[in-house]
């Protein structure tokens, strides 16, 4: 099954491409909530109805259409989801998947330099 993205925010920050975008959440509203504290089916109905959007939440990092660094998280239950962008959610995210990407770029790059040393010893 292909898994649909809606995106949030695109953005330029210091010289890439941060996107946030969310997705539908596939976990049991139940799975997720404790019904001794939640009125959960009311949450159900609420989902059901469009009241209240259910979903994942996923910020990347992309340089030149290359994604350097990713983060995902599930079980997000807001009326209007852009409010991830407001609340500190997405920028806890995008924190991480520039984490990710700062791990990831000396990698690409030795890698790089490995293949163009090869490259010329050939």
């Amino acid at each position: 099954m292909m898994r649909y993205w809606d995106e949030l925010l695109r953005e330029e920050v210091d010289g890439v491409i941060v996107v946030v975008d969310k997705s539908w959440e596939d976990l049991p509203i139940r799975d997720l909530f404790d019904d001794t504290v939640f009125d959960i089916a009311e949450m159900e109905d609420k989902v059901n109805r469009g009241d209240l959007d259910w979903f994942m939440l996923r910020a990347r990092v992309l340089y030149r259409g290359l994604e350097l660094g990713s983060a995902i998280v599930g079980g997000f239950l807001y009326e209007d989801p852009r409010e991830v962008l407001r609340d500190g959610t997405a920028a806890d995210l995008i924190w991480q998947a520039k984490d990710e990407a700062s791990r990831e770029i000396p990698k690409l790059i030795e890698g790089l330099l490995r293949v163009e040393v090869d490259r010329l010893a050939a």
